[in-house]
């Protein structure tokens, strides 16, 4: 982001600090506001063609093409500075629109990373912008800046710039473009003071580059030399008291025989010859300081971490600080992007298109899918947190609005619709309790149906978005249910009678509607094989030593470990207007509503199966009636089912409903 500031004076013009993109003069006001020159090296042959080059661009050109090391240096941190990418800002929908087009049909993110590499390696990135002044630009080029020269005024003022390609002791004019101000985007990287050009990345390593390459090249002559150890001869001796000395024409022959015959393995000689081997040493061993000091140099004259590149190991706590510092230097190389992109480019192109004045913001950061999933996580935390405020919430939704790329018209007719189904929701439910309270009343002037034994009613915990809407937003009276010790309170009667059919009835059980059958649903928070198996051991034996629905409960929690449940659809968990996967039902919560459920679903079927063994015909389904029934269970209330026929609680996640037999009337 460019911050701008600016100063009122006489004239309603405005003094540039960083730059001023409301300024329509900046020569006239440079000139009328400032006393200072510059210092100026002119090339002048025979024209004034702009100011000499502070280095040759083309030397520290071919080191980052020869040079591995100075190469990746470049690389890495193109990577870092335009890796990441970019987008506009602007409050005006206009202007960001004419931007973002731009933008796209003159490919600026690949042209972007070619103008950076200029920058950073030569100090001096030259881009053309096509067109006349007045008029849309049409595209733009990289220009090799060993051929472009800027050309100011004595106060520093850019007049214009000019390409050469030719000799300067032949000078051909010729061959000299000129190019006015508003024709290139000049971005000077790492200036010193006022000088026209920047020094780049590589011109302050130079001294250290030549260094290691003169080493390096000692080095390996060395290697060459005298990797393979030389032999010596020596001819002639002392033998038997008696000197003998060779001719010095024979050590001459006996030399040239040794080097035409080099490749030879085997050697035979007389006994006035003796070879030997020359040791020179571990060679290598002398340069690896020196090389290693020379290669520290360069990360210090390059400003990136070792541990980037991948020289070296550092503890991690010692990488971090490094990694923080490096994305510091990098913020501030895109700093200097930014300010040139917006006040010499972005401004020309919204002048253009009548929006003079209208400022685009040039941002960078992309965050990558990595990032935006980590941050999204911590998002969703937020959001979840019992502690976070509603206005936090929408501030982070519009965090994640962002990171995902989605429009805010679009979210803002989600929430309307949202808020819109809410009311048609609660409208439908306050016509379902009239209704549940009018069939209460037929229900309690009605002649019960005589029953031969009670059973069993309460509660069943969600498995996904099936939930009876009514149950499911009350609390379900836990702080009633989480006082009960006994089960056969819970249940309502005395259950010892059937436990003999309800364990059965546990082992038989496939729990359906808990059981995970595929990756996503496990994903979705529905139980593994495993965990089934856990669970039934649960209810074996509650139901056997009968546990109160709390122990159970709590041995669910303990053994089965459940996890958040999130909402499916279409086999797929079902992703929020938030762009988060809807959740159902938190873990927290999970564990009491399955043990609620399934003690009250395999209780009923497992007394069903004693009603058959006992010859029982028909059974009679009970509602419990209070304001948390729901349509569904009322409208069942009383019905009376053939033992092999109709449904059988639970009904629905959280159903209290329960069977009874009954007997034949005459």
């Amino acid at each position: 982001m460019a911050f701008w500031s600016k100063k009122e004076v006489s004239n309603d013009s405005y003094v540039p600090i960083l730059g001023n993109p409301y300024a329509t003069n900046l020569s006239h006001i440079m000139n009328e506001n400032f006393k200072g020159e510059v210092e100026q090296n002119k090339i002048t042959v025979p024209i004034e063609l702009g100011e000499a080059h502070p280095f040759d661009f083309g030397v520290v050109e071919g080191i980052y093409k020869k040079m591995g090391f100075v190469n990746a240096v470049i690389e890495k941190f193109i990577d870092f500075v335009v890796g990441p990418g970019f987008f506009v800002k602007c409050d005006d929908e206009d202007a960001k629109e004419i931007i973002e087009t731009f933008i796209k049909d003159n490919n600026f993110d690949i042209i972007l990373r070619s103008w950076a590499r200029e920058a950073l390696m030569k100090g001096n990135g030259f881009l053309e912008i096509g067109g006349s002044k007045n008029d849309i630009p049409k595209g733009m080029k990289v220009l090799n800046a060993n051929y472009m020269y800027v050309n100011r005024d004595k106060k520093g003022v850019v007049e214009g710039y000019n390409q050469y390609k030719g000799a300067f002791n032949t000078f051909d004019k010729n061959k000299t473009i000129p190019f006015k101000p508003y024709q290139v985007a000049h971005i000077p990287f790492n200036k010193v003071g006022d000088e026209a050009y920047g020094l780049g990345v590589i011109q302050p390593a130079m001294i250290t580059i030549n260094n290691l390459l003169q080493n390096q090249k000692d080095l390996h002559l060395l290697m060459t030399r005298k990797a393979n150890a030389p032999l010596w001869a020596k001819l002639g001796g002392v033998f038997g008291g008696k000197v003998i000395k060779p001719k010095t024409s024979d050590v001459t022959a006996y030399a040239q025989e040794m080097i035409n015959m080099g490749a030879r393995t085997e050697w035979a000689t007389d006994g006035f010859t003796e070879l030997k081997v020359v040791d020179f040493g571990n060679i290598g061993d002398k340069f690896d300081s020196v090389l290693e000091y020379d290669v520290n140099m360069l990360f210090y004259a390059f400003q990136i971490p070792a541990v980037i590149m991948g020289a070296a190991k550092v503890p991690e706590g010692l990488a971090k600080v490094q990694m923080v510092a490096f994305e510091r230097r990098v913020q501030s190389i895109q700093m200097e992007f930014e300010k040139v992109i917006e006040t010499q480019i972005f401004d020309r192109v919204l002048t253009a298109n009548g929006k003079k004045g209208v400022h685009v913001e040039f941002e960078w950061e992309c965050p990558s899918s990595s990032e935006i999933s980590e941050k999204l996580t911590k998002i969703t935390e937020l959001i979840k947190s019992s502690t976070t405020s509603n206005a936090l919430r929408m501030l982070l939704e519009k965090q994640v609005l962002q990171l995902l790329n989605l429009s805010q018209d679009e979210y803002d007719e989600a929430v309307e619709e949202e808020k819109g189904e809410t009311e048609r929701k609660e409208k439908k439910d306050d016509d379902r309790y009239n209704q549940k309270m009018e069939l209460q009343k037929i229900a309690q002037t009605q002649k019960p149906v005589t029953p031969i034994n009670q059973t069993f009613e309460d509660v069943k915990d969600i498995k996904d978005a099936h939930v009876c809407d009514v149950c499911e937003g009350h609390n379900l009276g836990e702080t009633y249910y989480d006082s009960i010790n006994e089960l056969h309170e819970w249940l309502g009667f005395s259950f010892k009678k059937f436990t003999t059919f309800i364990v059965q009835a546990i082992k038989d059980d496939k729990f359906e509607d808990l059981l995970a059958r595929n990756r996503i649903e496990i994903k979705a928070g529905f139980l593994t094989k495993t965990q089934i198996e856990k669970l039934r051991k649960v209810l074996e034996e509650g139901f056997e030593k009968g546990y109160g629905i709390n122990k159970i409960a709590k041995s669910i929690e303990k053994d089965v470990k459940v996890k958040d449940l999130y909402r499916m659809q279409n086999g797929k968990i079902k992703i929020g207007v938030s762009g988060m996967p809807i959740l159902s039902r938190s873990k927290e919560h999970r564990w009491k509503g399955i043990a609620r459920t399934e003690v009250t679903r395999l209780g009923n079927r497992g007394i069903n199966e004693s009603y058959k063994k006992d010859g029982i015909k028909k059974v009679q389904w009970v509602t419990p009636l209070d304001d948390r029934t729901c349509p569904e269970c009322v409208a069942l209330d009383g019905s009376i089912f053939g033992i092999n026929e109709g449904p059988r609680p639970a009904l629905h996640p959280l159903c209290r409903c329960r069977i009874i037999a009954v007997t034949e009337l005459n």
